[in-house]
């Protein structure tokens, strides 16, 4: 029925007849490129999942840090972190450029009960028997039953403090396995004394002096590791572009795989389709004009999974909280709570569609151009 519906001739055979000729035999044929269609859009589906959370959590601390002091320093001693003093405070405060120099304390508390590792961060706003938390806190605290006070376990005694509130959910890309205390606090359950920092902040009101005032920071105090706000986003980016360059070493594998099943899949319709072809080229259709429609027709078939896998990687993403990916790029001890913030970067994307519609296109137009070019009187029998 297909056949008898060809369009009629004219000098240009590629028309609006041409192509709805074209899509009505894609329709007929719909059960021979359901398995392409399925599998191309799975594949399309998963990477796109992959950059749509590589993205979206890489642009939200890259916009924490950018928030954060132009300098943080820590000292070091053999390869761990070490304590610093007010004399550090008072030198590098003499740097020249430097405007100021904020001694901070944060550390890291076990959770025995839940074999858990707790960030603790000083903060100046709270009293000093309340706390904010992260929703990952909360949650592994509500298992042992620490619903509106959590005891912290120090060598010298037992500190009772009350959980004032959980932090912001958008800030939780950072804060899910924090909990803030007010300095004085910190101190005492991380077992610290007066004095003693573990990360100073550094202020440089002249952006282009940065980079020279990390330096002499660390000439001063070899000991010590300067890391500036600039170098922590290039950090975040290298973690980010390592872990998607794992997938897209998969994705490479899984797309030539499909190019390989794809391939056999053409090969076993080969003797239907080459009939097919020398019918068409019977009545009057020329190699150019069946190229044409197999263009049409696998385009189609290549841009609609393109866009179903896109679309579904968006929803999977920034609707449903990507299940089972968000471990793998989030990880931690913890349960995460993020949210994902929508991100999209649309020359991946475009990548994304250059290096598979195309050779999509390839495998499944180069086979009909050269049946189309054969002796078709052995096809026709």
């Amino acid at each position: 029925a297909a056949l008898r519906a060809r369009p009629t001739r004219s000098s240009s055979m590629i028309n609006k007849n041409f192509i709805d000729y074209s899509v009505t035999l894609l329709r007929k044929d719909r059960a021979d490129h359901a398995f392409s269609f399925a599998i191309f859009a799975f594949i399309v589906f998963i990477l796109s999942s992959v950059l749509f959370i590589s993205g979206s959590i890489q642009n939200d601390l890259e916009k924490v840090i950018k928030l954060r002091p132009d300098i943080v320093v820590e000292a070091l001693r053999a390869g761990k972190r070490d304590l610093m003093h007010d004399g550090y405070i008072y030198d590098i405060s003499k740097i020249a450029g430097v405007s100021e120099v904020q001694g901070a304390v944060d550390g890291m508390y076990y959770f025995a009960q839940k074999r858990v590792w707790f960030h603790i961060v000083g903060d100046e706003s709270l009293s000093e028997n309340e706390m904010i938390v992260g929703e990952g806190v909360k949650a592994a605290m509500g298992e042992w039953y620490y619903e509106d006070e959590f005891h912290f376990l120090t060598e010298q005694r037992l500190i009772a403090i009350k959980i004032n509130k959980i932090s912001p959910h958008e800030s939780s890309i950072v804060s899910n396995d924090v909990i803030y205390l007010n300095p004085a606090t910190a101190r005492e359950v991380l077992s610290l004394k007066e004095g003693e920092y573990t990360k100073l902040y550094v202020s440089v009101p002249n952006p282009n002096e940065v980079s020279e005032v990390a330096l002499k920071i660390v000439n001063l105090y070899p000991n010590t590791e300067a890391l500036s706000a600039e170098d922590a986003v290039a950090e975040v980016r290298h973690l980010y572009y390592y872990k998607g360059g794992i997938f897209m070493v998969l994705y490479a594998v899984a797309m030539i795989s499909f190019f390989i099943l794809l391939k056999n899949q053409i090969s076993l319709a080969y003797g239907e389709k080459k009939k097919e072809i020398a019918i068409l080229r019977s009545i009057g259709f020329c190699i150019k004009d069946i190229i044409a429609m197999k263009f049409i027709q696998n385009f189609i078939v290549s841009l609609s999974a393109y866009l179903l896998g896109v679309a579904g990687a968006y929803a999977y993403v920034f609707i449903l909280d990507a299940p089972l990916l968000r471990d793998i790029f989030l990880g931690g001890e913890l349960r995460n709570f993020i949210t994902f913030t929508p991100s999209i970067n649309f020359n991946m994307l475009f990548l994304i569609f250059v290096f598979s519609v195309i050779p999509f296109l390839a495998f499944v137009i180069i086979p009909s151009w050269r049946i189309a070019i054969g002796d078709m009187s052995e096809a026709v029998k």
